[in-house]
This record gives C-alpha cells, structure tokens and sequence, in this order.
C-alpha cells in the first residue's frame, strides 16, 4: 500500500476525498471509503489515511473479528456491551479483537491469533485463564443446579474463608459486581451517620453507580448526579480543602488504595494513614474499594496490611473469584447491622438476583484454596511486576518517549502523555493533565498488532505469566513506538 500527500494534522472528510491516495486491490479502497463515510475528521492526531496503514497487519489477520464487530453496531450502542472494552481500537479506525479461548497468560481471538493478555479479565484472573481447579468447581456445582435465588452452603464456606484472610470484615454481603458493593457501601454510610455527601479521588473508579460515577477524567468538571465532592489522591493539601470546605456534611469517603483507571498511582508513604486519622477524627466513615488490589498485592487486603490504615468498610471482588461475577462489602459490625432485615433506621441494601452465586461461590473457594497456597509466592509476582516497570521507565528514557509507567507490584499501566515528562507522577490530577488520550488509543493499537492485549496501557500480570512473557511485551512496546514514530515521520 502506498500513501502520499497525507501531511495536514486536521482536515476534514471532504477535503481528504479530494488528496491524491493510492491504494492498491479494491478491498483496502473499500475499506477507506467505510473510514471516510463513517468518522469524523475534524481532529485527529493521525491522518486518517496513515491510521488505515498503520493496522494494516492487524486488519488483514482479523477479518472474523471485524464481520463481529459489524454485527456488534446492530446491535450495541458503540459496538459494546461495556464501553472501554473497544480497546480504544475505533480511534485507529479499527476494531477489537473477539476472543475466543484463553489458557494461562494468554488468549486467542476467533481468528486464531494469540495474545499475551495483560487485561486477564479486568485484572481478575490472578491464577491465569482457564484456572483447572476452578474450571473442575464450576462444573462440579453445575450438576447440581447453577443458581437457586436462595441460601448455599458454598455462600457460607466462601464468606468464612473471606474472613478468615480478611479479619476488617466482622459482617459482609455478597453482591454479583464492583459496582453494587461500593452502591450499598455508600448507602450504608448515608444511613449510618445520617448525611449525604459522599467524598472521593479524582479519577478514582468506583463502578457505573450513580453515587460514585463522576470526576473520572481531567478537567474533572462534571457534575455528580448525587451528592459527591473529590480530592486529589496523594495531595494532603486537596484532601485538606475538601474537610474545610465539605467536612461537615461528609458521610464517607471511599477510596481506592492504589488508584486504578485513574494512573495505576500508589498512595505516597502515610497519605493513606492520613485519610484514615482525618476522617475518624470527623467520624466519617472511611471505605477502602479493595476491588482491584484485594488478593492481587497479597493474600487479603493492601490498605491495612501494606498500607497501615484500616477503612470501616472495604469491598472487594476480582481476584478474589477468579473471574467469576463477584461483588462484596463488609466491615464493621455497628454499620453492617443496618443491611439486615427490618433493622431500625437501616437502608435497603441487597446483593441482587444473582449475589451469592453458587458457581461463583466455589469458584472463589478454589481461587482463595490456592492463593492460600501461593502466600509466600506474591513476593516474586511482585518483583516481577516492579523489575518490569523499571526496566520499561528506563527504556522509555532511552528512547525519549512521551510515555510512563506507573504501578505498584503486579499492577502495571503504561499512560501516553502529551509531552516527556522526567518527573514522577504522583497524583491522578497531575496525570490527567498530561494525558494524551488519542495517542494513548493509538499507542494501544500498535501493542494489539504486536500482539500485546490490554487496557490503561497495559494491566497485570498473574501468576501464571512468565518472564518470557516479560520480554516479549518489552519488545513490543519498542517496536510499537517506533512504528508510531515512523507513521509520524511520514508527515513531514
């Protein structure tokens, strides 16, 4: 394919139409008349023509995925049932990939092409996909029924062991989500202390409930659909305005201990046992959304283990089920008693028709068996993770590239930003205003034709994972970045 007079850095459909773009064979001018009838040129960081090439590869290999994908905008607003899980794929004028099976540190699309995963399910498959014992306790519970919508042994054997390697959780509930445990958490807050403002980290990712969905993205000037006021993590001085001017009115603060969506930012040394002093000095509660780092940076939670600060309420899920759907919230007793039936001035907090799933509670039972097992073993999955990044920051020094790793153990996240930046990044704001989104996308593309799959850059790493798979994703992040500097030389 050979491409010319593609230099202007906003150009609109009509006027591209009208440049000199040579391609060869009827099916790749098919497929650039679809990108000029169906996307909106008015500001892309690429021209359009150059986001064509650069998947070449990728769209050639993939042509399953892309007939799915067709099939998909029938159907789902965006082509998706969850909006991130485009991959960012459609600002390259592509599509993501249609996965098919996993083993391990690995999955395959339709089209057979393998991947090494670093998204590995939201982060949830911690022992890796296609997990032999917990696939065998799924299937051994199914013979006898998958779901009764009525109290299960496995609900009462996996709440035990939850709180054995969680002792925070005196009471807990189940739900199916992340989602409807940090809904139910904040709720329990509300009716606990009476008040309705619910305080919270920039970019901080509780869920798509309405009490928490808001200040995810910089400029972080949406307002919430509830009552809700933010600060900016790792900032005593934001945390500090925020008590000044909402203190009163708080009834919690919830908290991720190492952020997610918002950077992959861990909380710099004693702001965590900070939070924790100012809100209980102010008889807020404190809720740790341990949904993410739950049985990821060890066995059982990171705020108070790692950390040094103990929420009054935590959720969890991920890890914790080995992909299964799985929401918990729990803590201390006095709040938690006002989730049980008929309790005076309590909320009505439920799990939903699907909380307590049986497939999901041995699935749990096997995942927590053989994290028990691996206690010792977080260590090196761990330092795995730590090497990774250091040696990824470094390289990406070598190279002068705009972009960063951020993280903490096992939790890896590569962002795109603007500009080189030689400072840490320590804040989810402070990232926010770097960020480059569209590049970010693009960035994610080129690792997805060099068959790296994942999401805010990148993801975690399992147990399963080895350090070949280290290597590789090494590799092709360089080549990645070189071949987006090769699609920028071509403008000039």
């Amino acid at each position: 394919m050979k491409l010319r007079d593609c230099r202007s850095h906003s150009v609109h459909s009509n006027h591209l139409k009208k440049k000199k773009v040579l391609l060869s064979g009827p099916e790749s001018l098919s497929r650039l008349n679809q990108v000029l009838s169906t996307s909106d040129l008015a500001t892309p960081a690429l021209c359009l023509v150059e986001a064509l090439w650069m998947l070449e590869k990728y769209n050639s290999r993939t042509k399953k995925s892309e007939a799915l994908w067709k099939r998909a905008n029938t159907l789902f607003p965006g082509g998706v049932s969850h909006n991130i899980r485009t991959f960012g794929m459609p600002t390259c004028n592509s599509y993501p990939p249609y996965i098919s099976r996993g083993q391990d540190g690995h999955i395959w699309d339709v089209d057979g092409n393998e991947y090494i995963d670093w998204w590995m399910t939201h982060y949830s498959l911690i022992l890796g996909h296609n997990n032999a014992a917990v696939k065998k306790a799924i299937q051994d519970q199914s013979e006898f029924g998958h779901h009764f919508g009525a109290p299960n042994e496995p609900e009462v054997r996996f709440g035990e062991q939850l709180q054995e390697a969680v002792p925070l959780l005196k009471r807990m509930r189940f739900t199916a989500s992340g989602s409807e445990s940090t809904m139910y958490a904040t709720r329990l807050a509300r009716a606990f202390t009476g008040k309705n403002l619910i305080g919270k980290s920039l970019g901080g990712w509780h869920g798509g409930n309405d009490a928490l969905a808001y200040h995810l993205k910089h400029p972080f000037s949406d307002t919430p659909i509830y009552d809700g006021v933010s600060f900016d993590f790792n900032d005593r001085e934001s945390f500090d305005m925020m008590l000044k001017n909402h203190g009163r009115d708080l009834a919690a603060v919830i908290v991720e201990p190492v952020i997610g969506a918002g950077g992959g930012i861990p909380p710099e040394p004693e702001f965590l046992r900070y939070i924790r002093e100012e809100t209980a000095a102010r008889d807020i509660v404190l809720i740790f959304d341990e949904i993410i780092t739950g049985f990821r940076l060890r066995f059982g939670t990171a705020g108070d283990r790692i950390f040094g600060a103990e929420p009054d309420l935590l959720t969890l899920g991920k890890a914790a089920a080995g992909g299964m759907p799985l929401g918990v919230y729990g803590g201390r007793e006095d709040i938690m008693a006002l989730a049980a039936p008929g309790a005076i001035g309590g909320q009505w907090v439920g799990g939903g028709t699907f909380s307590s799933h049986p497939l999901t509670m041995v699935a749990g039972l096997a995942v927590l068996e053989q994290l028990r097992a691996k206690k010792g073993d977080y260590s090196r999955l761990n330092n795995m993770g730590d090497s990774f990044r250091a040696r990824l920051n470094e390289m990406l020094g070598e190279m002068k590239a705009p972009l960063v790793g951020t993280g903490i153990g096992s939790i890896n996240f590569i962002s795109h930003l603007r500009l080189r930046h030689e400072e840490p990044i320590k804040t989810p704001g402070q990232l926010g205003a770097l960020f480059d989104h569209r590049q970010q996308d693009i960035f994610q593309g080129f690792l997805m034709q060099e068959g790296v799959f994942g999401y805010h850059g990148l993801g975690a790493l399992s147990f399963a994972h080895t350090q070949e798979d280290v290597e590789k994703t090494l590799s092709a992040i360089s080549r990645a970045i070189e071949s987006m500097r090769h699609i920028k030389s071509k403008r000039k």
